[in-house]
C-alpha cells in the first residue's frame, strides 16, 4: 500500500512545483528589492546635486562639476551597498539613512 493519501500523486512530483514557486518569488523579492534600492539611491544622488548648488563658491559649473563627481562616485557604492546588505534589511536601511542625510542636509542653513 502507498503512503500517500491520493493514489497517483507522489510526494516526489510535488515538490519541483513548489520549489519551482519559491525561486520565482525569491528572485521576483530580489528584483523588487533592487528597483527599490535603485530608486532610492537615483534620489539621494538628485538631493547630493542639489545640496551642491547651495555651497558658497561664486562659479555655477565649479558647484556642478563638483556635485557631478559626488555623485558618480557615490551612486554606484549606494546600489551596491544596498542590494548586496540582503540580510535583514540592512542594505535597505542603509540607503534610506543616506537619502535621509541628504535630506536633512538640504533643509539645514548654510
Amino acid at each position: 500500500m502507498s503512503r500517500t493519501k491520493t493514489p497517483g500523486i507522489t510526494l516526489p512530483s510535488a515538490q519541483p512545483v513548489t520549489r519551482k514557486n519559491q525561486k520565482r518569488q525569491a528572485v521576483f523579492r530580489r528584483l523588487g528589492l533592487l528597483a527599490v534600492v535603485c530608486a532610492l539611491s537615483f534620489l539621494t544622488a538628485h538631493l547630493i546635486m542639489l545640496d551642491t548648488q547651495r555651497l558658497p563658491f561664486e562659479d555655477m559649473r565649479l558647484k556642478t562639476d563638483l556635485g557631478g563627481m559626488v555623485i558618480a562616485a557615490l551612486f554606484p557604492l549606494l546600489v551596491l551597498a544596498g542590494f548586496a546588505g540582503r540580510r535583514h534589511w540592512w542594505g535597505l536601511i542603509l540607503g534610506l539613512v543616506a537619502c535621509g542625510s541628504a535630506v536633512l542636509a538640504g533643509l539645514l542653513p548654510l
